[in-house]
């Protein structure tokens, strides 16, 4: 489950760095195909997480981070609502994908580092 999960990180960045791209060179929006994967690889991460979650959670683990990651999640799948907007401005587009930007870094370092007292 850990490895399905980490694809779907690495798939989901993937996406936001090509969607991003499309709409702040060309002003496009990204092809339908590239938005139902995007919508499935998010219930496949949520899924995997929320079963990992669980084992770490039977196991007595702390897991306070993982509450962090999934607010980040949340402000990073918000944002990208946005910037992703048809009707979304050129300036509502660079800091929805700042902010979705900055909550993706965050998710990453959360997940390398794994901090034992965050709260």
């Amino acid at each position: 489950m850990k490895h399905l999960h980490i694809l779907m990180a690495v798939l989901i960045i993937v996406l936001f760095l090509y969607q991003s791209y499309l709409v702040l060179s060309t002003n496009r929006q990204a092809p339908r195909a590239v938005k139902i994967a995007t919508h499935i690889i998010y219930a496949l991460i949520i899924v995997s997480g929320a079963v990992m979650l669980m084992q770490l959670m039977s196991a007595s683990a702390p897991v306070q981070w993982v509450f962090a990651k999934i607010i980040l999640l949340v402000a990073a799948i918000s944002a990208s609502i946005k910037a992703f907007n048809n009707q979304a401005t050129l300036g509502q587009r660079k800091t929805g994908i700042l902010i979705a930007a900055v909550a993706y870094v965050g998710i990453v370092i959360l997940a390398v580092t794994k901090p034992a007292n965050l709260f």
